[in-house]
Parts: C-alpha cells; structure tokens; sequence
C-alpha cells in the first residue's frame, strides 16, 4: 500500500536518491544530505508544534510499505520570507508614446518584487518515474494537510515552478540575467539556494527594471514557461484554482502560481465522516477515496475503497491501521472518481 505521511530521518537516504532522480531545478529537493535532514528535521518539529512558529515546514513522502521505500514527496511552507524577503519578476506592460513621430511603442519590463512575502507556499513535488500515476494525489494530500489545519498556514499560498531548460540542462533565461549579475553557473546558484544560502541573491541582484526586449530571443521566448517535466503540475495547479499572474522565478524564469486556500478546489470538496471499521468489508468495485486521519503530527493518507453510508465512512481494517485511525475516529474523503 502507499501511504502519504510526514518524513522521517530514517528516509534520508531515500530523499537523497530522490533528488538525484529530480536532477537541476528542484531546488528545494537538493541531492545534499545534510541539507535533506536539516529538511527533515525542520519538519519533524512543525509537525510537533501546535502553534504557527516563523520557520513552519511540512515535509511529506509518499512511502511504498510493501517495500519499505520512500518514492515520492511533496512540502508545504507555513509562509514565505520570514527570514529574507521572497524576491520574484513580476512581467508588466508599458507603453511608450511620442507625439512628434505619432507613434506608440509597446514593451514589457521585469520589475523585481516581493509582493508574494508573508503566503504559504507548495513545492517539492516529485515523483519516482516507477510510480508514474499516483502524482495526482500526492500533489493533493498537501491541500488536505492545509484544508484541515488552516490555522498553521497563511491564507494564500504560491507554487513555484521550474523554469524550460534546453536540451543541454541550460537555462536560456539565466544565461540572460543571471549569470551576468551573480558571475556562477546556473547549477552553482541551484545549489547554494537548495543548501539555504541565498542572502546572495538579496546582494547581487538588479533592483532596476529591465526591458525584456533587451534579452535574447531565447530568453524571452521561455518567460513564464514550465520544464517539459512539470507541465503536468502546472495542470494539476490550475485544476485546483492556482492562477498564474505574471510573476516568474528570478533565476531560470519559471512560473509562479497562488491560490486562496479556503478556494482551493481539495479544500472545498472535502467531506468529513465518523470512521466504521469492518472486518468484514467487501471493498472490491468501491468508489475509491483519498482517506486522511484527523492528525497532524501523525498525519496520514492512503487512496484506497470506502463505504459512505449517511455520517459515517466504512473502511477495512488494514485500512485504519496505515491511517492510524479506530471505529468513531474523524475521517477526511476526496473522491477520486475511480472504483477498486
């Protein structure tokens, strides 16, 4: 069974051929592992507290239990720029006019902001290629995660989305503005983010505005473009309300998505039901549900048949043991539209 729940240090050494999988752009999933249990740690300890703390992080694995391996993870921020002010480029229009000619010129400018500091924020979605299929309810379990304990985040929250490389692993828009003002390959700047030191950026980088049509053709033809690795999240993202609203990564030009989290398609469609534990329970031709427990720092969630009977949700035993949960215990459903 696959089980979604908050990582261990005992998962590290997964986490880390995980990230080697992920390959460059996934910052916040760096094959570092140091970095990943600082990671794991961080989150241990949200996950314990029962109050809002400046450096919340909930970090989820998907784990196969019949195999004992970690294959999966997806993170949620409490809020960002608590330590160091969230910078993004927000993409703005201009137009230029000259009365003697007649004429009107039209541009674009990046403008550096920080106007998504203080949301919370998902990220850190990957996938074993070998589990190819169960993306879409890990991407979800974190909205169930938000949606239940909504006073531990804030009440909007952002994506940011790996940015188009080429063929070569290049990054045409930090090849245009990047590297010119951090003077380190675009593989450097990854990993002294993904490590956490990124008080560089703060220092180094352009506070004026900058005419798009200044950069290469290249560079502007992937602003707000996602990797052909996450296009499919970017999808996922939409589907469940996240709007794109010009603002992109400042390093590989990726876009940035946010959200109202009570608008949250996963948030909305939430039911909640008393738990019934049958042993005897025929789960075969079930609707099936992603099922999470009422925990947080025990919390769980499975995609596995349920019965739905007026106020109550009926479901096997080995199913309430991966969830942690007993007979009269709160349960949390999302149907997923398909049957066992």
């Amino acid at each position: 069974m696959l089980v979604i729940r908050p990582a261990e240090l005992a998962d590290v050494e997964d986490l880390y051929a995980l990230a080697l999988k992920a390959g460059k752009g996934l910052t916040s999933l760096p094959p570092d592992r140091e970095t990943l249990a600082a990671k794991v740690t961080l989150s241990t300890e949200s996950f314990a507290r029962s109050q809002n703390h400046v450096d919340d992080y909930f970090l989820l694995v998907m784990s196969d239990t019949a195999k004992s391996r970690v294959v999966g993870t997806a993170a949620v921020y409490g809020t960002t720029g608590t330590r160091q002010a969230f910078y993004a480029y927000r993409l703005m229009s201009v137009t230029h006019h000259s009365h003697s000619l007649d004429k009107q010129i039209r541009a674009e400018m990046l403008h550096l902001s920080n106007d998504y500091t203080d949301c919370a924020e998902v990220g850190t979605l990957f996938l074993d290629p070998d589990y190819r299929g169960n993306g879409h309810w890990l991407s979800r379990s974190r909205y169930l995660l938000m949606g239940q304990h909504s006073h531990r985040f804030q009440p909007y929250v952002i994506a940011e989305m790996r940015g188009w490389l080429n063929e070569q692993g290049i990054s045409p828009f930090w090849e245009a503005i990047g590297r010119q003002f951090f003077d380190m390959s675009f593989e450097e700047a990854d990993r002294l983010c993904g490590i956490g030191s990124n008080q560089f950026i703060t220092e180094l980088m352009p506070k004026h505005p900058i005419y798009t049509c200044m950069l290469a053709d290249s560079a502007q033809r992937v602003l707000g473009k996602p990797h052909v690795d996450t296009v499919r999240a970017v999808e996922l993202l939409e589907a469940e309300g996240f709007e794109y609203d010009k603002m992109i990564d400042i390093f590989d030009g990726g876009p940035i998505l946010r959200a109202k989290v009570a608008n949250l398609h996963s948030v909305k469609a939430t039911a909640h039901r008393k738990v019934r534990v049958d042993a005897e329970l025929d789960d075969s031709s079930k609707p099936i549900y992603m099922l999470a427990n009422s925990s947080l720092e025990s919390f769980r969630v499975v995609c596995e048949p349920a019965v739905l009977q007026d106020s109550t949700a009926t479901i096997t035993p080995s199913i309430a043991t991966q969830l942690n949960i007993a007979s009269g215990d709160e349960i949390h459903l999302l149907d997923t539209g398909k049957t066992s």
